[in-house]
């Protein structure tokens, strides 16, 4: 488990390279995601009050604003179009049914915002993932009428083709979430978390090299190979679950295999779910089935890298005994 003052300095971290996010929300949508945004994380403040109510408790821990997060978290995955009661009840239930019952602050079993999201996509599939066009500007009013369309991740699951280019890719300018289109600005916040040391960078170079070469060997749109792994690595939401909830160190991973094991798993079961199953959004179940295997993921690395280690052994033992035998042979042939 990390120290508190660990998880202090995650959660400033991680508050820190949303905020970027969430600028670049209010500059493709306009003032309706900062609306958005201070809903949800005004529900997750409240709720997460009331818990602490009810436990007896009449102030937060020190230096804890890890409900604001889980609130701010869920809303930049939602999109721009969302519904006010939709960022509300996903705050609640990230506060109320994934964060207090697990023990709340720093003992969550499951990241909030992420199962608070894999719950709405159950739930309210056709609002949480169609999707308006960047640089529309959306109205405040609680339901927005404007044309809302597939993302990317729609048409891989479909097996259709998209153009979707590099440029666009990167300045976020194609269908998707508010927060998590713009490949430019989360590359640069996934930077900043592991050079801060508050994210394990194994995990993202590992799953998302995993995801990439999927695409590349087993491409699942009618077009090239750049653009399936374009397409792979930019749509949904899974670079932004990964940075900022998979990769995030809880303490319960110790050594750099197991991080690297953690990492390959995560990245191979989004690949299995993307090919077979019919589901647009899959990350965030991933997510949530590591968060219950993490802490073995140190146990799997050992006993693999011992298997490994037995194998090589095995083989430089048979490889001196055929040497050896060759070497006999000739030694007996008459000269």
């Amino acid at each position: 488990m990390l120290s508190f003052e660990k998880y202090r300095r995650q959660m400033i971290d991680v508050t820190i390279t949303l905020l970027p996010l969430l600028a670049m929300a209010w500059y493709y949508y306009g003032p309706r995601v900062l609306i958005l945004a201070a809903v949800s994380v005004l529900s997750a403040v409240a709720a997460d009050y009331i818990c602490l109510l009810m436990q007896g408790k009449r102030r937060w821990e020190k230096y804890d604003f890890s409900a604001a997060i889980a609130g701010l978290t869920f809303v930049l995955m939602l999109p721009a179009s969302a519904p006010y009661w939709l960022a509300v009840f996903g705050a609640v239930f990230a506060v109320v049914v994934v964060r207090h019952p697990f023990g709340g602050c720093y003992n969550t079993m499951f990241n909030p915002g992420i199962t608070a999201y894999a719950f709405a996509v159950l739930c309210w599939n056709g609002l949480v993932t169609k999707y308006p066009a960047a640089l529309t500007e959306l109205p405040l009013t609680a339901s927005v009428e404007v044309p809302l369309y597939n993302s990317p991740a729609y048409q891989l699951m479909l097996g259709g083709s998209n153009n979707l280019q590099w440029l666009d890719a990167l300045l976020g300018n194609f269908y998707g979430p508010m927060g998590t289109t713009c490949i430019a600005v989360l590359l640069c916040c996934g930077l900043y978390l592991i050079f801060r040391k508050t994210i394990m960078w194994q995990v993202p170079v590992a799953s998302l090299a995993i995801v990439a070469a999927a695409a590349w060997f087993f491409p699942r749109i009618n077009g090239s190979r750049m653009v399936s792994v374009l397409m792979e690595l930019t749509s949904g939401v899974m670079l932004f679950a990964i940075l900022f909830a998979a990769s995030l160190d809880n303490g319960e991973i110790r050594t750099s295999s197991g991080k690297w094991m953690y990492g390959i798993i995560l990245g191979g079961f989004i690949v299995l779910f993307r090919q077979l199953s019919n589901i647009e959004v899959v990350t965030p179940f991933v997510i949530i089935i590591m968060n219950t295997i993490d802490h073995r993921c140190d146990a799997y690395a050992g006993r693999i890298f011992t298997g490994f280690r037995l194998a090589g052994k095995g083989l430089g033992k048979l490889w001196k005994l055929c040497i050896g035998k060759i070497g006999g042979k000739i030694t007996a042939l008459p000269k």
